[in-house]
Formats: C-alpha cells, structure tokens, sequence
C-alpha cells in the first residue's frame, strides 16, 4: 500500500469512533444495493478500513464536527503533539477543550473564522464540504501542484455559497476529480457524512490511477520558552534557590530573602538561582529590590558566575557598582566600572546582558554600561556582602522581587 494511503488510514478511523463489531463488515442492513455510496462503503470494508456498528448498520448519515475533523487531520498529517510550547489561537477553543491540541495542530489543513482580530473554530459545528475539500486538497499537497481553475466554479449553480478564501482549493478538488457535484449543485455548507467521507477518501486514495507519493508538511518544531523566572520570596522554603551552593545562611524574613553567617572568613554572600544554565541565554535581564533598613546597601546580584568567581552588581551609599569577586572569603571586589546614585530605602536593581555588553539600571533610569564582559559562567542568583548585616537584625539589607527574563 503506497505511502499517502498509510498516511490518511488514520483518516478513515474516525467511521469507527463507536464500539465496532470485530471482523470487517461488507453487508450492512442501512446501505442497499441502491445506495448512491454502496460500491465505495462496501469495498472499504472488505478491505477492513471501514467498520460497522454492533447492530450491523453503518449510519451513512451521521455527522462529523469540526472538533473531530481536526483530531482525524492531526492523525493523517502524523502529526507528534508537543504540548508544552501551544499558544492558544481560537478564542472558542482554550487549552481545557478536549480537541484544543488537535485544532491548534490541524491549523496547515484546516479551515477558521477571523472577526476584526479574533480567530474562532466553532468546534461544535458540522465539517462541512468545502472544509473537506481544503483538507484532502493540502493533504495531498494538490495546492502546491496545480494551479487553480476558478472557472470550475462556473458550472454550479451554488458557486456563491462557497466561502472566497476556499475558492482555489474548491476549484483544484474538482478539476483533480477529488470532488464533484450534483444536478449542477457542489453543496459547500452541506455538512459531510459517514457516507459521503467514504466515497471521497475511497476515490481520493483507493481509486486513481494518478496516485503519488507524496510529502505532508509536518508543523514547525517547537521554539522553546523564552526564560522567564520570578520569587516575591512568598514563602520561606527557597524552593527556586540552591541553598546547598549558597555561601552565607540564606533565609525569608517578613517575604524578603537577606543573609547572615557565623564565619568570619566568609566576606561574600552568594544565593545561586536553580534554573536550567544549559540553556545559555545570550541577552538576558536580572532585577532585583534592595531594600535598605539602616545599612549603607551592599547587595544586589550576582551573574557570569564560575569556578567560585563572578560578576557582582550592587548598591552602595553614593554609587552603584559593577564589579568582580574572585574569592568568597576575601573582601576583595576588582571593580570594573560604577555610576552615581543616591541610596533610597527601596532600590529597583537592573542588569541587561546583551552578548558580551553589560547595562546597568537602578530605578528604571540607565546609570553605566560596560563592553567586553565576557559571558564565561552560567550562575546566576542574589548577592550580599558580610558589612550588609554586620549590625543584624537591628540593621539589615533585604533583597526582594527577583526576576531572571531571557530577551529575544
């Protein structure tokens, strides 16, 4: 069996939605000899595409709803579902609708609504004729080998009932014989059946001598999230921090992270962020509140960190630094460059690292910029230095609101 025909089996699998007898029926007591879709109905059942119901009848005249149309187009399409990166697209169909993935994953083949700048589907409704025509058209990829003749519209009597965008795919089903009409009538808003879906798929696919082997577009592979990593520090667990790489004894006091130690050789407080470093964001942002309670600030944030080395960015009583600490249980700070600024009770702390160019905000005013800053490191997270709680808990820094944000 040629490859498009395994393709589109699972096409046909939606005539067998409800509980089936077992074995292939070819003789059901709802479609006669005279019966316009007989021959087709039949034959696909002896081939053992096509199942009945227990009760022996085949309910040519039961329809099929957009919602189960998409589902059926996702299985011909062989369509893998990746469910964590699906921006919804149809305001009537929202992510807890049971075919939400299937429409969003149908949308190459199938057909919706735009009102100004809103997109439905009406997934309840009937599939209708022209929605089949479209599907079978770019399924087998007829779009891209024809070029449409609008004059086949001409000769039905219907012509301006089918919807305008649909028009070059209605007029290459026919012109291809996927499609027809009837007593000079193509039906487009007529809903599709069990009946009529048989003898299209059965002449589509079973019954050309044109058949080829064709490519069905497969949807574009998933882009990642863009990093997005918040703490208001709500509850007192650190869940998003790796305490046990921390330097200091970090914790939650009235939901603001600060930091305390006992070691006297211990000169910086670092707090590292669990996130996935492998993913090595080029331009990304680091924000954060220092919230200052009788000390001169001393914190902020940490970046590029390595090997017990990184960049550091904090506020101080007249400056904001930008600087490099190379030892924890040194106080050494080999400081690249600083800007002017006031220390407040609250100070809303930014670093933008765009490539290898580091700005630094305070307050959502730009204070300094510095070129060639090398991303070497990955860790990232809160820092503080040991004379920001050298008065604890009478004096204390307090550090707040910290958001990790990739830019694109």
């Amino acid at each position: 069996m040629k490859r498009a025909f395994a393709l589109l089996l699972s096409v046909l699998m939606f005539l067998t939605a409800i509980p089936f007898v077992g074995a292939a029926s070819t003789s059901f007591s709802d479609v006669p000899r005279s019966h316009w879709a007989y021959k087709e109905i039949t034959e696909m059942a002896a081939k053992g595409i096509i199942k009945g119901y227990d009760d022996r009848t085949f309910r040519p005249n039961n329809q099929v709803t957009r919602a189960e149309f998409a589902k059926i187009m996702i299985a011909a399409a062989d369509v893998n579902i990746q469910k964590n990166s699906v921006s919804p697209t149809f305001k009537d169909v929202p992510r807890s609708h049971w075919a939400f993935y299937y429409v969003e994953y149908a949308k190459p083949y199938l057909t919706g609504y735009k009102s100004g700048s809103t997109y439905t589907y009406k997934p309840d409704q009937s599939a209708v004729r022209e929605d089949i025509a479209v599907a079978l058209v770019r399924l087998l990829g007829y779009d891209k080998k024809y070029k449409a003749d609008l004059d086949q519209l001409k000769n039905f009597r219907d012509q301006n009932e089918i919807s305008s965008a649909l028009r070059p795919y209605i007029a290459i089903a026919l012109q291809t014989d996927l499609m027809k009409g009837y007593n000079s009538y193509f039906r487009p808003q007529d809903p599709i059946t069990r009946a009529e879906a048989a003898s299209l798929l059965y002449r589509a696919i079973l019954d050309r001598d044109d058949e080829t082997k064709v490519v069905f577009p497969n949807p574009e592979p998933p882009k990642p999230e863009p990093i997005n990593i918040s703490d208001s520090f709500s509850s007192t667990d650190l869940k998003n921090w790796d305490t046990k790489k921390a330097t200091g004894s970090w914790g939650v006091i009235s939901k603001q992270a600060t930091a305390v130690s006992d070691d006297d050789d211990v000169d910086h407080y670092f707090l590292p962020l669990s996130w996935n470093e492998s993913a090595k964001p080029e331009n990304y942002e680091l924000s954060i509140d220092v919230n200052v309670s009788g000390t001169n600030g001393l914190a902020g944030l940490f970046f590029n960190g390595k090997d017990g080395k990184a960049n550091v960015v904090f506020v101080q009583k007249d400056r904001v630094v930008l600087g490099k600490v190379s030892d924890a249980n040194k106080d050494d700070i080999d400081v690249i460059a600083s800007g002017s600024y006031k220390l407040k009770s609250s100070n809303r702390l930014k670093v933008a690292v765009k490539g290898n160019t580091v700005s630094i905000y305070a307050n959502d005013q730009y204070l300094f910029g510095q070129q060639q800053i090398k991303q070497e490191g990955t860790q990232l997270g809160l820092y503080m230095q040991e004379d920001a709680a050298e008065e604890a808990p009478r004096k204390m820094t307090y550090l707040d609101n910290f958001q990790l944000k990739e830019v694109k």
